[in-house]
């Protein structure tokens, strides 16, 4: 078999693999469309059979899944590009991939291996934002919190139909335990996330991960719990809040920074937060805009109208000396 690692189809200009079994499932429309893809990979790989690609470290099992626009795209495989590590939770279906530049995550080890992607654009939610009711106040409330709207449009989504987002990559719930591990947050008062819940996992090129490593908050934060006698850090679990920055304080708010470390000058870990809302009162959040905003959240999420997830977050930025 030639090797399927890095394959990019010049016709098509992406990584789709066509199998045997995809080519002889299309219609005599589908074929024609895709003919001269299929024939530039027959030229210069060839055709495999699904058995063949199962299991093979230089492919990429995708799931089916719907387009924002409703176009529903069928399972099928793609080429892996250098830099994306074997994971097993890929290949069972335990991630979503709908997107030629998602990345494929290994949140154990204290980081989080990524491509590295230089054109990343945020999901486009504007489907959803035209249909639901939620979603349309939540761009106006929002309109320039670009993150706030965005983990609010993923809770509103009920992760049915999320349009393609070559930002972030998505645990299924059947991944639960296995994150819970990864991250030593099982047995963690708070932290351990309940059964049944979806995770969204952000590139460490995201713009969200790139607005909360460069946030001033976050990293006097950070900073004020590493020991300069010891060199270490005085806890692997360090807490984190948002006032300044309204974007992150909308989105974010309060989180938690896992696996802190600093090597050559670089600081490293993982931010994890829950999107889970409680009712606050105005002793517990005296600002009422932002408690309006909060309070208004969680009544959507009583009427099942808002779904709970995770978010984990890749921090990096350099120290200062």
């Amino acid at each position: 078999m030639a090797n399927l690692r890095n394959f990019i189809n010049a016709i098509t200009n992406d990584n789709r693999l066509y199998t045997a079994e995809d080519i002889g499932n299309m219609s005599a429309d589908e074929f024609r469309a895709n003919e001269k893809a299929i024939d530039y990979q027959l030229n210069n790989i060839g055709i495999s059979r699904e058995s063949e690609l199962i299991g093979n470290p230089d492919v990429i099992y995708v799931r089916a899944y719907t387009r924002e626009d409703g176009t529903k795209v069928k399972a099928h495989y793609r080429s892996k590009p250098d830099g994306i590590e074997s994971d097993n939770y890929q290949n069972n279906g335990l991630v979503t991939e709908s997107a030629s530049n998602v990345n494929n995550l290994n949140i154990g080890n204290s980081g989080i291996k990524n491509i590295n992607t230089k054109n990343m654009k945020p999901a486009d939610f504007s489907y959803l934002e035209n249909t639901n009711l939620f979603a349309k106040i939540n761009a106006e409330k929002n309109a320039n919190r670009p993150d706030a709207r965005e983990l609010m449009n993923i809770a509103l989504s009920g992760f049915e139909n999320l349009p393609e987002h070559p930002e972030f990559n998505v645990f299924q719930p059947e991944a639960v335990d296995y994150v819970n591990n990864q991250l030593d947050i099982k047995d963690s008062k708070g932290l351990s996330i309940p059964k049944g819940w979806h995770g969204v996992i952000y590139d460490k090129n995201s713009g969200f991960a790139k607005r909360l490593s460069n946030s001033p908050e976050l990293r006097t934060q950070i900073i004020s719990k590493y020991d300069q006698k010891s060199k270490k850090f005085t806890t692997d679990q360090i807490g984190i809040g948002f006032s300044e920055d309204k974007n992150l304080n909308y989105s974010i708010g309060h989180g938690t920074i896992l696996s802190p470390q600093i090597d050559n000058g670089e600081f490293k870990g993982i931010l994890f937060d829950k999107y889970d809302y409680k009712w606050l009162s105005k002793e517990e959040l005296p600002n009422l805009e932002t408690r309006k905003l909060n309070n208004s959240a969680y009544t959507i999420q009583t009427f099942k109208k808002l779904t709970n997830y995770y978010v984990i977050i890749p921090i990096s930025f350099k120290i200062r000396k």
